[in-house]
């Protein structure tokens, strides 16, 4: 398995948990709003820097009396080749698991909760059914993601969906999705920011105006009833900073969030 970036110790990517967090390289989708463009674009991922795995599992193990969850982040994660193999190294160090996905590859979270190696899964929602190529940047196969969305509702010890509300979303658009996954036990609402220190895969929608958390707050009220929980999250981010430590190899990046009670 890939690794791009390795975060040592964050307390917001596993919410009520002390996680490290692996990042890893590829993604088959191109939302034009993504805030990691280095991870996702090929000609920038291939050339990207690499933390062995050996590495990440033994710095893990150190710590596993310190932490209790890592989480695998993207990229997309289910791309990977060799991602069981990881998630069950970290199994064996009693350390709980999270991943976030795309939710496109339905085949690989279904065996990954047959081999119980997941406790809690993190789906983005990219947009209604009738606008997901539109805000994923691909051809998406809705199939699959409904697929994925069944599996996690039914088979996924813990789970939310989430939407990065990007320009050009609008209320009834998230209604339109809370609908689409009607009784879901967790849907999260994530304002968009374009990070300073970071570009977006498109650089054009860095100046595209998107709902401010204001309105999100208030259109989670309409939102709510329809699923189980959930709501606003308003992250600070810093992302994987993807260069090397001292000795060359070990790769850390920041991440920091202020999380609105989610209701």
């Amino acid at each position: 398995m890939d690794v791009a970036a390795f975060v040592p110790l964050s307390l917001s990517d596993h919410e009520g948990h002390v996680a490290a967090v692996v990042f890893v390289p590829g993604c088959n989708f191109r939302c034009p709003f993504c805030h990691n463009p280095d991870l996702v674009l090929p000609e920038r991922a291939a050339g990207g820097l690499r933390v062995p795995v050996d590495e990440v599992l033994d710095q893990l193990c150190d710590r596993r009396d310190f932490l209790d969850s890592v989480v695998v982040s993207g990229g997309e994660p289910t791309l990977q080749p060799g991602l069981q193999e990881f998630l069950a190294a970290v199994r064996v160090m009693g350390l709980r698991v999270k991943l976030d996905t795309n939710g496109s590859r339905p085949d690989v979270l279904r065996d990954l909760f047959e081999g119980k190696l997941v406790d809690y899964v993190a789906m983005d929602i990219k947009a209604p059914p009738a606008r997901y190529s539109e805000f994923a940047g691909v051809p998406v196969d809705l199939v699959r993601i409904e697929e994925s969305i069944r599996l996690i509702r039914s088979t996924a010890p813990d789970y939310e969906f989430r939407t990065t509300v990007a320009p050009g979303l609008a209320a009834e658009d998230l209604r339109t999705i809370a609908d689409w996954i009607l009784g879901a036990k967790r849907y999260v609402l994530q304002p968009f920011r374009v990070p300073p220190e970071k570009g977006l895969l498109d650089p054009t929608w860095s100046d595209r105006e998107a709902l401010s958390p204001h309105a999100l707050r208030g259109i989670w009220d309409l939102v709510a009833p329809l699923v189980g929980g959930g709501g606003v999250r308003a992250p600070t981010w810093a992302g994987p900073s993807l260069r090397p430590m001292s000795r060359g190899r070990r790769v850390v990046g920041r991440r920091t969030s202020s999380l609105r009670r989610l209701r």
